[in-house]
């Protein structure tokens, strides 16, 4: 039974990042259509790094880990510094915008869905060092992500109708401080 167990807990947890970015990312008017692509990115995502995970194995880990951290600090940082450029020219800007922003490119969706992944691939790693059956930990990990990613998407919809730019701006600051976490300061 505690096996059950474990295989839920690590796609929840692994989820978290992908919660966090679709919230970071929400503000914009998103279709269902939108928002299923991200969901399944996302939930791909995480899946596909943690199975590369674990098949990399220790001998892999050696020879990326001085600057895995360097790599998904870069794509956030950049993902969070373009949402906070846009959140404040929204802001101070004097017209009213009518027109809606379209939802991200299909391109930021898997560099901020690969970038939030990453942890995936340390558990990866970690499972195929312990030799657990990787099928459903992919299949937990790959649902919980997607699931999560769906819910910070319509949570950010709700909030970015009352408070727009503030959104996009705390969104960035989230997507920044999810960027400083993995430099394991």
């Amino acid at each position: 039974m505690y096996f059950y167990y474990e295989i839920i807990v690590i796609g929840l947890i692994l989820s978290a990042d992908s919660f966090s970015a679709a919230v970071a990312m929400g503000m914009r008017t998103f279709s269902k259509k939108d928002a299923i692509k991200f969901a399944l990115t996302s939930g791909g995502a995480e899946s596909f790094v943690a199975l590369v995970g674990a098949m990399a194995g220790l001998h892999l880990i050696s020879k990326i880990e001085a600057f895995d951290h360097w790599i998904a600090f870069a794509l956030l940082m950049g993902v969070a510094l373009h949402m906070a450029y846009e959140g404040f020219c929204d802001l101070i800007s004097k017209e009213v915008k009518i027109e809606k922003l379209d939802f991200h490119s299909f391109y930021k969706v898997l560099i901020v869905s690969f970038a939030t992944s990453l942890d995936a691939f340390g558990v990866g790693i970690g499972l195929g060092i312990a030799n657990k059956p990787i099928i459903p930990y992919l299949f937990s990990i790959g649902i919980w992500a997607f699931l999560s990613t769906i819910a910070g998407l319509y949570l950010a919809r709700k909030l970015s109708k009352k408070f727009g730019p503030i959104v996009s701006l705390v969104g960035s600051i989230i997507l920044g401080f999810m960027a400083f976490q993995m430099l394991k300061i």
